[in-house]
Protein backbone atom coordinates (compact mmCIF):
# COMPACT_ATOMS: atom_id res chain seq x y z
CA UNK A 1 0.00 0.00 0.00
CA UNK A 2 1.64 3.24 -0.59
CA UNK A 3 1.90 6.34 1.23
CA UNK A 4 -1.01 8.60 0.37
CA UNK A 5 -3.58 5.83 1.06
CA UNK A 6 -1.74 4.53 4.23
CA UNK A 7 -1.52 8.52 5.89
CA UNK A 8 -5.20 8.67 4.66
CA UNK A 9 -6.42 5.39 6.39
CA UNK A 10 -4.64 7.21 9.66
CA UNK A 11 -6.07 10.25 9.88
CA UNK A 12 -10.25 8.29 8.94
CA UNK A 13 -8.88 6.40 11.82
CA UNK A 14 -7.90 8.97 14.16
CA UNK A 15 -11.73 10.94 13.39
CA UNK A 16 -13.68 7.71 14.21
CA UNK A 17 -11.40 7.28 17.32
CA UNK A 18 -12.26 11.03 18.55
CA UNK A 19 -16.22 10.37 17.65
CA UNK A 20 -16.81 6.91 19.52
CA UNK A 21 -16.79 7.90 22.93
CA UNK A 22 -19.69 10.29 22.41
CA UNK A 23 -21.67 7.85 20.26
CA UNK A 24 -21.06 5.02 23.10
CA UNK A 25 -21.59 6.74 26.11
CA UNK A 26 -23.31 4.59 28.18
CA UNK A 27 -27.08 5.08 29.89
CA UNK A 28 -26.39 5.46 33.15
CA UNK A 29 -23.22 7.90 33.05
CA UNK A 30 -25.32 10.51 31.42
CA UNK A 31 -27.91 10.13 33.51
CA UNK A 32 -25.82 10.12 36.56
CA UNK A 33 -24.52 13.17 35.39
CA UNK A 34 -27.28 14.79 34.49
CA UNK A 35 -28.80 14.21 38.43
CA UNK A 36 -25.57 15.55 39.93
CA UNK A 37 -26.34 18.53 38.07
CA UNK A 38 -30.02 18.79 39.27
CA UNK A 39 -29.12 18.36 42.81
CA UNK A 40 -25.95 20.76 42.75
CA UNK A 41 -28.43 23.38 41.33
CA UNK A 42 -30.80 22.76 44.30
CA UNK A 43 -28.46 22.94 47.13
CA UNK A 44 -27.27 25.88 46.07
CA UNK A 45 -30.66 27.41 46.12
CA UNK A 46 -31.88 25.97 49.68
CA UNK A 47 -28.78 27.71 51.12
CA UNK A 48 -29.88 30.89 49.40
CA UNK A 49 -33.25 31.14 51.10
CA UNK A 50 -31.70 29.40 54.65
CA UNK A 51 -29.73 33.00 54.46
CA UNK A 52 -32.73 34.69 53.50
CA UNK A 53 -34.42 33.53 56.42
CA UNK A 54 -31.63 33.92 58.61
CA UNK A 55 -31.67 37.97 57.84
CA UNK A 56 -35.35 38.24 58.52
CA UNK A 57 -36.27 38.62 54.54
CA UNK A 58 -38.21 35.58 55.07
CA UNK A 59 -40.93 34.47 57.24
CA UNK A 60 -41.20 30.91 58.67
CA UNK A 61 -43.83 29.88 56.79
CA UNK A 62 -42.48 31.55 53.15
CA UNK A 63 -39.26 29.64 53.67
CA UNK A 64 -41.40 26.48 54.19
CA UNK A 65 -43.36 26.63 51.14
CA UNK A 66 -40.04 28.06 49.35
CA UNK A 67 -38.63 24.90 50.06
CA UNK A 68 -41.33 22.83 49.05
CA UNK A 69 -41.73 23.95 45.97
CA UNK A 70 -37.97 23.75 45.94
CA UNK A 71 -37.97 19.98 46.59
CA UNK A 72 -40.70 19.44 43.96
CA UNK A 73 -39.19 21.00 41.27
CA UNK A 74 -36.11 18.83 41.64
CA UNK A 75 -38.01 16.13 41.93
CA UNK A 76 -39.83 16.73 38.25
CA UNK A 77 -36.36 17.36 36.98
CA UNK A 78 -34.73 14.64 37.81
CA UNK A 79 -37.88 12.51 36.73
CA UNK A 80 -37.89 14.34 32.74
CA UNK A 81 -33.75 14.08 32.44
CA UNK A 82 -34.34 10.35 33.47
CA UNK A 83 -37.44 10.29 31.11
CA UNK A 84 -35.60 11.91 28.24
CA UNK A 85 -32.39 9.76 28.97
CA UNK A 86 -34.45 6.32 28.81
CA UNK A 87 -35.90 7.85 25.34
CA UNK A 88 -32.70 9.18 23.64
CA UNK A 89 -30.21 6.40 24.82
CA UNK A 90 -29.91 3.33 22.02
CA UNK A 91 -25.99 1.86 21.62
CA UNK A 92 -27.07 -0.05 19.14
CA UNK A 93 -28.17 3.07 16.92
CA UNK A 94 -24.73 4.56 18.23
CA UNK A 95 -22.83 1.96 16.96
CA UNK A 96 -24.70 1.39 13.92
CA UNK A 97 -23.64 5.24 13.09
CA UNK A 98 -20.06 4.62 14.18
CA UNK A 99 -20.10 2.00 11.26
CA UNK A 100 -21.67 4.11 8.73
CA UNK A 101 -19.21 6.43 9.54
CA UNK A 102 -16.28 4.62 9.17
CA UNK A 103 -17.61 3.29 6.07
CA UNK A 104 -19.05 5.69 4.47
CA UNK A 105 -16.05 8.55 4.92
CA UNK A 106 -13.45 6.53 2.58
CA UNK A 107 -15.24 5.98 0.11
CA UNK A 108 -16.67 9.28 -0.22
CA UNK A 109 -13.11 10.36 -0.49
CA UNK A 110 -12.01 8.10 -2.43
CA UNK A 111 -14.42 8.52 -5.26
CA UNK A 112 -14.15 12.51 -5.03
CA UNK A 113 -10.48 12.31 -5.19
CA UNK A 114 -10.60 9.83 -8.60
CA UNK A 115 -13.16 12.66 -9.98
CA UNK A 116 -11.84 16.30 -8.85
CA UNK A 117 -8.05 14.89 -7.54
CA UNK A 118 -4.86 14.69 -9.15
CA UNK A 119 -4.45 10.46 -8.40
CA UNK A 120 -1.67 10.15 -10.79
CA UNK A 121 0.58 11.35 -8.06
CA UNK A 122 -0.67 9.04 -5.55
CA UNK A 123 2.22 6.49 -6.38
CA UNK A 124 5.32 8.22 -4.57
CA UNK A 125 8.43 5.85 -3.59
CA UNK A 126 8.80 4.60 0.25
CA UNK A 127 12.08 4.15 2.10
CA UNK A 128 13.92 1.67 -0.11
CA UNK A 129 11.56 1.56 -2.97
CA UNK A 130 12.56 2.32 -6.40
CA UNK A 131 11.39 6.14 -7.13
CA UNK A 132 8.62 6.92 -9.69
CA UNK A 133 7.90 9.65 -11.65
CA UNK A 134 5.08 11.61 -10.54
CA UNK A 135 5.01 13.76 -13.80
CA UNK A 136 4.16 11.84 -17.00
CA UNK A 137 6.67 12.73 -19.60
CA UNK A 138 5.02 14.14 -23.06
CA UNK A 139 5.46 11.61 -25.19
CA UNK A 140 6.55 12.25 -29.02
CA UNK A 141 4.05 11.65 -31.61
CA UNK A 142 4.78 8.49 -33.68
CA UNK A 143 6.61 9.21 -36.76
CA UNK A 144 4.10 7.39 -38.54
CA UNK A 145 1.10 9.98 -37.49
CA UNK A 146 4.41 12.99 -38.00
CA UNK A 147 4.77 11.38 -41.57
CA UNK A 148 1.10 11.18 -42.25
CA UNK A 149 0.73 14.63 -41.45
CA UNK A 150 3.46 15.83 -43.24
CA UNK A 151 2.41 13.53 -46.74
CA UNK A 152 -1.62 15.36 -46.47
CA UNK A 153 -0.12 18.94 -46.22
CA UNK A 154 1.83 18.27 -49.31
CA UNK A 155 -1.16 16.87 -50.96
CA UNK A 156 -2.45 20.18 -50.59
CA UNK A 157 0.41 22.04 -51.06
CA UNK A 158 2.63 19.81 -53.82
CA UNK A 159 4.61 22.54 -55.07
CA UNK A 160 6.73 22.29 -51.73
CA UNK A 161 10.72 21.07 -52.36
CA UNK A 162 11.15 21.75 -48.96
CA UNK A 163 8.70 19.42 -47.29
CA UNK A 164 9.13 16.84 -50.02
CA UNK A 165 13.09 16.60 -49.03
CA UNK A 166 11.76 16.66 -45.38
CA UNK A 167 9.37 13.72 -46.23
CA UNK A 168 11.55 11.86 -48.24
CA UNK A 169 14.75 11.76 -45.08
CA UNK A 170 11.76 11.09 -42.79
CA UNK A 171 10.46 8.08 -44.98
CA UNK A 172 14.63 7.10 -44.88
CA UNK A 173 14.57 7.57 -41.41
CA UNK A 174 12.01 5.13 -41.53
CA UNK A 175 12.98 2.41 -43.75
CA UNK A 176 10.14 2.81 -46.01
CA UNK A 177 12.66 3.40 -48.96
CA UNK A 178 10.44 3.14 -51.63
CA UNK A 179 8.29 6.01 -50.88
CA UNK A 180 11.23 8.22 -49.74
CA UNK A 181 12.10 7.17 -53.53
CA UNK A 182 8.97 8.83 -54.82
CA UNK A 183 9.30 12.07 -52.43
CA UNK A 184 12.79 12.34 -53.96
CA UNK A 185 11.62 11.77 -57.20
CA UNK A 186 8.88 14.57 -56.64
CA UNK A 187 11.64 16.86 -55.59
CA UNK A 188 13.77 16.30 -58.63
CA UNK A 189 10.28 17.68 -60.43
CA UNK A 190 10.46 20.74 -58.41
CA UNK A 191 14.31 21.08 -58.02
CA UNK A 192 15.83 19.58 -61.93
CA UNK A 193 19.29 19.26 -61.97
CA UNK A 194 19.67 19.44 -58.31
CA UNK A 195 22.73 17.62 -57.61
CA UNK A 196 21.72 17.20 -53.69
CA UNK A 197 18.01 15.97 -54.53
CA UNK A 198 19.34 13.48 -57.21
CA UNK A 199 22.36 12.11 -55.16
CA UNK A 200 19.58 11.15 -52.13
CA UNK A 201 17.21 9.96 -55.08
CA UNK A 202 19.44 7.36 -56.22
CA UNK A 203 20.58 6.57 -52.50
CA UNK A 204 16.73 5.78 -52.06
CA UNK A 205 16.44 3.88 -55.70
CA UNK A 206 19.36 1.43 -54.00
CA UNK A 207 18.10 0.80 -50.96
CA UNK A 208 14.86 -0.16 -52.39
CA UNK A 209 16.73 -2.63 -54.46
CA UNK A 210 17.93 -4.19 -51.69
CA UNK A 211 21.12 -2.34 -51.55
CA UNK A 212 22.16 -2.73 -55.42
CA UNK A 213 22.48 0.48 -57.57
CA UNK A 214 20.13 0.22 -60.63
CA UNK A 215 20.51 1.82 -63.85
CA UNK A 216 18.08 4.93 -63.05
CA UNK A 217 20.38 5.72 -60.13
CA UNK A 218 23.93 4.97 -62.02
CA UNK A 219 22.09 7.44 -64.48
CA UNK A 220 21.42 9.95 -61.67
CA UNK A 221 24.76 9.46 -60.15
CA UNK A 222 27.09 10.11 -63.86
CA UNK A 223 24.98 13.34 -64.28
CA UNK A 224 26.01 14.44 -60.59
CA UNK A 225 29.68 13.70 -61.21
CA UNK A 226 29.55 15.61 -64.39
CA UNK A 227 28.30 18.76 -62.91
CA UNK A 228 30.30 18.23 -59.15
CA UNK A 229 33.56 16.29 -59.22
CA UNK A 230 33.66 15.74 -55.89
CA UNK A 231 30.38 15.26 -54.66
CA UNK A 232 31.53 12.80 -52.33
CA UNK A 233 28.18 10.44 -51.91
CA UNK A 234 27.96 9.94 -55.54
CA UNK A 235 31.76 9.16 -55.78
CA UNK A 236 30.70 6.50 -53.12
CA UNK A 237 27.96 5.49 -54.74
CA UNK A 238 29.27 5.50 -58.45
CA UNK A 239 31.75 2.88 -56.75
CA UNK A 240 29.41 0.55 -54.77
CA UNK A 241 27.90 0.46 -58.56
CA UNK A 242 30.64 -0.59 -60.68
CA UNK A 243 31.84 -3.02 -57.92
CA UNK A 244 28.62 -4.82 -58.56
CA UNK A 245 28.33 -4.80 -62.31
CA UNK A 246 32.25 -6.06 -61.74
CA UNK A 247 34.27 -3.05 -63.21
CA UNK A 248 36.65 -3.38 -59.71
CA UNK A 249 39.39 -0.30 -61.43
CA UNK A 250 36.00 1.95 -61.67
CA UNK A 251 35.53 1.06 -57.77
CA UNK A 252 39.05 1.58 -57.34
CA UNK A 253 39.26 5.23 -59.07
CA UNK A 254 35.63 6.78 -57.56
CA UNK A 255 36.78 5.86 -54.03
CA UNK A 256 40.04 6.81 -54.53
CA UNK A 257 38.74 10.10 -55.68
CA UNK A 258 36.58 10.24 -52.64
CA UNK A 259 39.00 9.50 -50.00
CA UNK A 260 41.33 12.99 -50.07
CA UNK A 261 37.97 14.43 -49.48
CA UNK A 262 36.89 12.93 -46.48
CA UNK A 263 40.02 14.25 -44.15
CA UNK A 264 37.49 15.86 -41.51
CA UNK A 265 35.57 12.62 -41.53
CA UNK A 266 38.73 9.73 -40.07
CA UNK A 267 35.71 7.42 -39.47
CA UNK A 268 34.00 7.20 -42.93
CA UNK A 269 37.78 7.32 -44.55
CA UNK A 270 38.92 4.39 -42.86
CA UNK A 271 35.51 2.63 -43.88
CA UNK A 272 36.07 3.77 -47.45
CA UNK A 273 39.71 2.38 -47.04
CA UNK A 274 38.42 -0.59 -46.33
CA UNK A 275 36.30 -0.94 -49.01
CA UNK A 276 39.21 -0.32 -51.41
CA UNK A 277 41.67 -2.72 -49.85
CA UNK A 278 38.73 -5.63 -50.18
CA UNK A 279 38.57 -4.95 -53.63
CA UNK A 280 42.30 -4.89 -54.10
CA UNK A 281 43.11 -8.35 -52.72
CA UNK A 282 40.63 -10.07 -54.99
CA UNK A 283 41.71 -7.92 -57.95
CA UNK A 284 45.09 -7.93 -57.64
CA UNK A 285 44.75 -4.11 -58.81
CA UNK A 286 46.69 -1.37 -55.85
CA UNK A 287 44.56 1.71 -55.32
CA UNK A 288 46.92 5.06 -56.07
CA UNK A 289 46.24 6.88 -52.42
CA UNK A 290 48.54 7.89 -49.85
CA UNK A 291 49.21 4.93 -47.11
CA UNK A 292 47.96 5.83 -43.85
CA UNK A 293 49.74 7.22 -41.32
CA UNK A 294 50.72 5.72 -37.96
CA UNK A 295 47.82 5.90 -35.25
CA UNK A 296 49.47 8.00 -32.65
CA UNK A 297 50.67 10.69 -35.71
CA UNK A 298 46.85 10.68 -37.23
CA UNK A 299 45.32 11.72 -33.95
CA UNK A 300 43.55 15.34 -34.45
CA UNK A 301 41.36 17.18 -32.28
CA UNK A 302 38.40 16.62 -33.94
CA UNK A 303 35.07 19.41 -32.97
CA UNK A 304 32.70 17.83 -31.22
CA UNK A 305 29.71 16.92 -33.42
CA UNK A 306 26.93 13.87 -32.90
CA UNK A 307 27.01 11.17 -35.11
CA UNK A 308 23.64 11.23 -36.36
CA UNK A 309 21.37 7.79 -35.60
CA UNK A 310 18.70 5.94 -37.11
CA UNK A 311 15.57 6.10 -35.17
CA UNK A 312 15.94 2.77 -33.09
CA UNK A 313 19.74 2.91 -32.79
CA UNK A 314 21.90 3.67 -30.37
CA UNK A 315 25.37 5.57 -29.78
CA UNK A 316 27.19 4.97 -26.37
CA UNK A 317 31.28 6.07 -25.83
CA UNK A 318 33.38 3.92 -23.80
CA UNK A 319 32.85 5.21 -20.24
CA UNK A 320 29.14 4.29 -20.98
CA UNK A 321 27.79 7.78 -20.09
CA UNK A 322 25.06 8.70 -23.09
CA UNK A 323 21.99 10.15 -23.25
CA UNK A 324 19.79 9.15 -26.01
CA UNK A 325 17.55 12.01 -27.76
CA UNK A 326 15.03 11.72 -30.73
CA UNK A 327 14.16 14.61 -32.13
CA UNK A 328 11.79 15.49 -34.58
CA UNK A 329 10.05 18.50 -36.53
CA UNK A 330 6.53 19.16 -36.21
CA UNK A 331 4.62 19.48 -39.72
CA UNK A 332 2.66 22.57 -39.19
CA UNK A 333 6.21 24.43 -38.85
CA UNK A 334 8.38 23.10 -41.63
CA UNK A 335 7.71 25.73 -44.25
CA UNK A 336 9.57 27.82 -41.46
CA UNK A 337 12.68 26.03 -42.31
CA UNK A 338 15.02 25.30 -44.85
CA UNK A 339 17.23 22.07 -44.80
CA UNK A 340 20.36 23.42 -43.79
CA UNK A 341 19.14 25.38 -40.62
CA UNK A 342 20.68 24.40 -37.64
CA UNK A 343 19.53 22.09 -35.17
CA UNK A 344 20.91 22.34 -31.53
CA UNK A 345 20.18 19.66 -29.13
CA UNK A 346 21.54 20.04 -25.93
CA UNK A 347 21.39 19.05 -22.08
CA UNK A 348 21.88 21.42 -19.26
CA UNK A 349 21.60 21.06 -15.36
CA UNK A 350 18.05 21.18 -14.03
CA UNK A 351 19.42 22.94 -10.85
CA UNK A 352 22.56 24.59 -11.57
CA UNK A 353 24.50 26.77 -14.03
CA UNK A 354 22.46 27.74 -17.40
CA UNK A 355 25.61 26.37 -19.54
CA UNK A 356 24.69 23.31 -21.49
CA UNK A 357 26.85 20.38 -20.57
CA UNK A 358 26.35 18.71 -23.71
CA UNK A 359 25.36 20.44 -27.29
CA UNK A 360 24.81 18.23 -30.67
CA UNK A 361 24.82 20.59 -33.50
CA UNK A 362 22.65 18.89 -36.75
CA UNK A 363 20.85 19.93 -39.93
CA UNK A 364 17.31 20.37 -40.47
CA UNK A 365 17.91 17.98 -43.10
CA UNK A 366 19.06 15.10 -40.60
CA UNK A 367 15.61 15.37 -38.78
CA UNK A 368 13.94 12.93 -37.87
CA UNK A 369 17.09 12.12 -36.27
CA UNK A 370 18.80 9.98 -32.64
CA UNK A 371 20.99 11.07 -31.13
CA UNK A 372 23.41 10.85 -27.89
CA UNK A 373 24.93 13.11 -25.48
CA UNK A 374 27.77 12.27 -23.99
CA UNK A 375 30.89 13.53 -21.52
CA UNK A 376 32.69 13.95 -24.27
CA UNK A 377 30.42 17.14 -25.37
CA UNK A 378 31.65 19.33 -22.51
CA UNK A 379 32.81 22.60 -22.64
CA UNK A 380 34.89 22.30 -19.21
CA UNK A 381 35.76 19.25 -17.70
CA UNK A 382 33.61 20.15 -14.28
CA UNK A 383 30.41 20.44 -16.01
CA UNK A 384 30.39 16.96 -17.19
CA UNK A 385 26.42 15.20 -18.33
CA UNK A 386 27.39 12.31 -15.10
CA UNK A 387 28.15 15.00 -12.57
CA UNK A 388 24.09 16.17 -12.42
CA UNK A 389 21.63 13.50 -11.24
CA UNK A 390 18.62 15.67 -13.27
CA UNK A 391 19.00 17.71 -16.48
CA UNK A 392 16.83 19.51 -19.19
CA UNK A 393 17.15 18.29 -22.70
CA UNK A 394 15.77 20.68 -25.53
CA UNK A 395 16.57 21.03 -29.09
CA UNK A 396 16.15 23.88 -30.83
CA UNK A 397 16.62 25.17 -34.77
CA UNK A 398 18.31 28.31 -36.01
CA UNK A 399 18.88 30.34 -38.99
CA UNK A 400 21.68 32.20 -37.91
CA UNK A 401 23.22 29.01 -36.81
CA UNK A 402 24.07 31.00 -33.35
CA UNK A 403 24.14 28.36 -30.03
CA UNK A 404 22.09 31.35 -27.93
CA UNK A 405 18.63 31.73 -28.32
CA UNK A 406 17.60 34.11 -30.50
CA UNK A 407 13.54 35.81 -31.34
CA UNK A 408 12.20 33.51 -34.03
CA UNK A 409 13.85 30.16 -33.61
CA UNK A 410 11.97 27.07 -33.17
CA UNK A 411 12.38 25.14 -30.19
CA UNK A 412 10.77 21.93 -28.65
CA UNK A 413 9.76 22.19 -24.42
CA UNK A 414 12.59 21.02 -22.26
CA UNK A 415 12.32 17.74 -20.53
CA UNK A 416 13.56 17.27 -16.93
CA UNK A 417 15.17 13.70 -17.16
CA UNK A 418 17.93 11.38 -15.55
CA UNK A 419 21.05 11.83 -17.12
CA UNK A 420 21.73 7.98 -17.04
CA UNK A 421 18.06 7.81 -18.31
CA UNK A 422 17.91 4.00 -20.21
CA UNK A 423 15.32 5.41 -22.81
CA UNK A 424 15.69 7.78 -25.00
CA UNK A 425 14.02 11.31 -24.47
CA UNK A 426 11.96 12.59 -27.38
CA UNK A 427 11.24 15.58 -27.76
CA UNK A 428 9.21 17.42 -31.11
CA UNK A 429 10.28 21.12 -32.50
CA UNK A 430 6.60 22.31 -32.07
CA UNK A 431 6.70 26.12 -30.82
CA UNK A 432 8.70 29.26 -32.08
CA UNK A 433 10.33 31.78 -29.44
CA UNK A 434 8.75 34.96 -29.54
Amino acid sequence: MNTFLLISAAIVIVAILLLAPSLLRGRQEVEEDTRDDNIRIARERLAEIEKEKERGDMSDEEFAQAKQDLEIALAQDLSTASSQIEKTDNRGTARLTLAIVAVAVPIIVFFSYQRIGSPQYMHVAGPGQPAVAQQPQQQLPPISELVGELARRLEAEPNNPEGWFLLARTYMRMERYTEAAQAYERLNELLPDNPTAMVSWADALSMANGGQVPEKAVQLLDEVLQVEPEAVSALWLAGNAAVQRGQDQKAIDYWSRAMPLLDDEPGMQQELRGLIAQVEQRSGLKADIPEPLPEIMATTQAPIMATPQAPGTVDTEADGSGLQVEVALDAELFDLTSPNDSVFIYAKAAAGPPMPLAVARMRVADLPIQVALTDSMAMMPQMKLSNFERVLVGARISKAGLATPQSGDLQSDEVETSSSGSGAVQLLINQQRP
